[in-house]
């Protein structure tokens, strides 16, 4: 008899006191819904007086031979011997009289005896036919008796309560015979989404182990079925190498893909395990899923708790900024994330989805933190930017957040939130409160020329409205035109060598970007971002404007100021002139540049153009600068420009600003003005490149414009003080004679004087490269002609230097042995004396002279 009674499976019963001791299994009280039953583990019978059994739970489950019925007896033997199993068996009927043949499970097939002073489970399963319910069965205990006819005696009926279940009513928990250990558990979480075919289930389970050994998880297999006994599969995520330790808690995420029809019925949760022998699926507890409604979106702002990786995280979506474009909209928000368990998690592997109304999906991207964490308490924010096309409506639009799908699982919905759209936006000269520590403002939109193409360029004040010193923000943007973006997201530059915002405190950015020159404009917009590395911004803030910002006008004897932190200094226009050239002529200008910071410090890089009333633009160069400034120290520069003669000189303007680097990149670095050089180089500026990205060509930057007008350079009479690019040069008792070699051979011509050089002291730097050109002109018919260049305080071995001195006797020999054939009358000649610079002569002074005469 103990073969046969070793047939029946057995599970243990334990007392609700020890199960249930300093556990804290929560229930969410509106959907806990509890069942008024009896249980069968109630009902015991004796098998003597010392020992009794009952039927510990019984459950069924659709699987591929059919209908099976599996059930777990308990054995208790209170006396001091062993019970022998030998004489006992049980018998499973129905009201109606059908009998089953039962099968102990493989792993208790061996089971012949129970030992004194403990209880034994024993586990068995049969197939039933379809009609066959719970509610029908009663679990006949017999007793080999040969004193009877039939050799048995009958000790207790077992009969399934007329109003039980097997069930767990919705987050209530059980203790579950699983692995040969004790196991609790609870549906903790459920929830359900639909599309047009089918519903999507997830359902977080908590398990503990309440036993005294480790369970192996990845054996446990689980179900959902109706009450019509159809049976879907259900994919448990992270199981393949769980063990769970005694004492250890862990949440189990589960999903299934369900009809659409059957998410509306009554639905169970089976939990169960392989039985490896026979490949069935042995259920070992059976969950009710509360009223399975479709998940309603968790509004913008507001909490929703899920479950990652088994730790409990809160989770909010923030407001999505739209900005409107002519093919697509783009669109960003904040996702964030709190660990509200005790240990940290490896980041999650979510994807993101706008989901509008017709259930049409659109992927969000975001910047994947490699090796992150989530920490307990600490949130995480998620900045998500996509697109959409521009006529699909954001209305009743969701974002749907998606575990990833791997080779193993399916992805499945981790919450779903709705759509708040804003397209916050003002305009030009209006701002808006950043991260609540900053206000940004938008002061212009000006387009400068560049070398190819045209730039627009938006000037950023930034200012910190905290109580504490806070890092500079990363912020960028990009352009619409007409509607249309132009270009990339391009990250700001900063206009000042800051790191750090003081209280109260205000820093300047600009955010250019390249237009075709023939882009006409008639609504200019910039959308402002907060940018990330490698991925595109989230956008903030939206200026519009119906035209691009006036570049100030100023008066010529205005000064031109920059304030950047570092940078701080004045300009002054100290003189402009167009000198008349044989294919071009040549634009020249003197700018006399004061630091005003509190150390030495290179100065701001300048650029700037000239342009006529045509709107020919011509690039005016600057010389390079290549010391520090001291503290008020002035500097002379000097630019210039070889402008067409189509030029017209009769009324144009110069427009000057500061000069940065363009970056192609749009990653340009954040601090600094793009180049630390001095004003020097080639295009609309000169300076250092930015370490962002490849530098094509300077932008300018704060631009000004001055009016000029066409006008005849003054030329002096006097030689004697000629003034030029920050020297003064002189010449004393000139004659000009015949130079005579040996006593009678003519070889050309030599003037002799005395001549000064001072260099203006008010000034440490003197930009560029001058040299003077002195020239000798006959004044007969022929109009011979000679002339020298000279280079300044420092020569060549092609060229002399006139050096810094006071009445230094100086000659000049123009060679020339056929000079005699060439001169007509030795009556007056002239000396002009020329500023050379960039291969143009800038005419100083003239003076008509006898010869043979010394003049003063």
């Amino acid at each position: 008899m103990a073969k046969k009674w070793a047939k029946f499976g057995v599970v243990a019963l334990a007392s609700s006191a020890m199960l249930f001791q300093n556990v804290d299994f929560s229930i969410t009280p509106a959907s806990a819904a509890t069942a008024s039953t009896s249980s069968i583990a109630s009902k015991i019978v004796k098998l003597n007086a010392s020992a009794y059994m009952n039927i510990r739970d019984v459950h069924m489950m659709m699987q591929g031979k059919g209908k099976v019925l599996v059930y777990s007896v308990s054995i208790t033997n209170n006396s001091n011997s062993s019970l022998d199993l030998i004489d006992y068996w049980l018998r499973v009927k129905t009201k109606s009289g059908k009998s089953f043949k039962t099968t102990i499970i493989d792993a208790d097939k061996d089971v012949k005896d129970v030992p004194a002073k403990t209880t034994q489970y024993l586990t068995y399963y049969t197939v039933v036919d379809n009609q066959t319910k719970l509610t029908d069965l009663t679990f006949q205990v017999v007793k080999w008796d040969f004193s009877t006819a039939n050799y048995e005696r009958v000790l207790g009926n077992i009969q399934y309560p007329s109003n039980g279940t097997d069930k767990i009513a919705p987050f209530k928990d059980s203790v579950m015979l699983y692995d040969n250990n004790k196991i609790r558990s609870a549906i903790k979480q459920s929830y359900i989404t639909t599309d047009a075919n089918n519903a999507y289930l997830v359902v977080n389970l908590l398990v503990e182990n309440v036993g005294f050994q480790s369970s192996d998880l990845s054996k446990m297999n689980f179900f959902v079925q109706t009450d019509s006994n159809s049976v879907y599969n259900v994919t448990a995520s992270g199981l393949d190498q769980t063990t769970i330790q005694p004492k250890e808690r862990k949440i189990v995420t589960l999903h299934a893909t369900i009809p659409l029809a059957v998410a509306s019925k009554a639905l169970s949760l089976v939990v169960a395990q392989n039985d490896d022998a026979t490949k069935i699926q042995l259920p070992v507890g059976v969950y009710s899923f509360p009223t399975t409604k479709p998940l309603a979106a968790a509004a913008v702002g507001k909490t929703r708790l899920v479950y990652l990786a088994g730790s409990p995280t809160n989770t909010i979506a923030g407001q999505a900024f739209v900005s409107q474009g002519t093919s697509s909209k783009d669109l960003s928000m904040e996702f964030k994330l709190t660990n509200i368990g005790t240990a940290s998690i490896a980041n999650p592997a979510l994807d993101y989805f706008i989901v509008t109304s017709s259930g049409t999906s659109y992927p969000l991207s975001y910047e994947k933190e490699e090796n992150g964490t989530l920490l307990p308490n600490i949130e995480k924010t998620v900045s998500l930017s996509g697109q959409v096309p521009t006529n699909v409506s954001l209305t009743n639009a969701q974002l749907v957040v998606k575990s990833q799908a791997t080779e193993k699982e399916k992805s499945y919905i981790i919450g779903t939130y709705a759509l708040q759209s804003t397209t916050q936006q003002g305009s030009l000269g209006g701002s808006f409160i950043y991260n609540n520590d900053f206000t940004v403002k938008l002061n212009t939109i000006q387009r400068a020329p560049s070398s190819d193409n045209d730039v627009l360029v938006a000037t950023l004040s930034v200012t910190n409205r905290s109580a504490a010193t806070v890092h500079i923000p990363s912020i960028g943007g990009y352009f619409m035109v007409n509607g249309v973006k132009v270009g990339t997201e391009q990250k700001s530059v900063a206009m000042d060598d800051s790191v750090t915002i003081a209280p109260g405190a205000s820093t300047d950015f600009v955010v250019y970007s390249s237009i075709p020159y023939t882009t006409a404009i008639d609504k200019i917009t910039f959308v402002s971002t907060e940018t990330v590395q490698d991925k595109a911004g989230k956008q903030l803030y939206q200026f519009s404007a119906q035209t691009l910002s006036d570049i100030p006008f100023k008066k010529l004897d205005e000064v031109y100021s920059i304030n950047g932190i570092g940078k701080r200094s004045t300009i002054n226009v100290l003189r402009t002139a167009v000198f008349d050239g044989t294919t071009k002529n040549n634009f020249y200008a003197e700018f006399e540049a004061v630091n005003n910071e509190l150390r030495s410090a290179p100065l701001a890089t300048l650029g700037g153009y000239i342009v006529d009333k045509n709107g020919i633009v011509v690039p005016v160069t600057f010389a390079t600068v290549k010391d520090k400034l001291s503290p008020n120290g002035k500097a002379l520069l000097s630019a210039y420009a070889a402008i067409p003669k189509s030029f017209d000189t009769s009324s144009y303007k110069l427009i000057l600003g500061q000069s940065i680097g363009t970056d192609t990149s749009g990653s340009g670095s954040g601090g600094g003005t793009g180049g630390t050089g001095g004003t020097g180089g080639s295009g609309t500026g000169t300076g250092g490149t930015d370490t962002g990205g490849v530098t094509e060509s300077p932008v300018l930057v704060n631009m000004v414009s001055y009016s000029l007008n066409a006008f005849t350079p003054v030329t002096s009479a006097d030689l004697g003080s000629i003034p030029f690019a920050g020297y003064t040069f002189g010449m004393h008792y000139i004659n000009a004679f015949l130079n005579v070699v040996g006593q009678y051979d003519v070889n050309g011509l030599k003037m002799t004087f005395d001549y000064d050089l001072e260099k203006n002291q008010d000034y440490e730097i003197i930009t560029g490269d001058h040299k003077l050109l002195i020239e000798f002109i006959n004044q007969d018919t022929n109009h011979v002609t000679y002339s020298k260049q000279f280079s300044l305080e420092t020569g060549s071995d092609t060229e002399q230097a006139l050096t810094i001195s006071k009445n230094n006797p100086f000659s000049i020999v123009f060679t020339d042995s056929d000079i005699q054939t060439k001169i007509q009358k030795y009556d007056t000649y002239k000396v002009n004396v020329y500023d050379v610079f960039q291969n143009s002569k800038l005419l100083l002074a003239s003076k008509t002279m006898n010869w043979f005469t010394t003049t003063p």
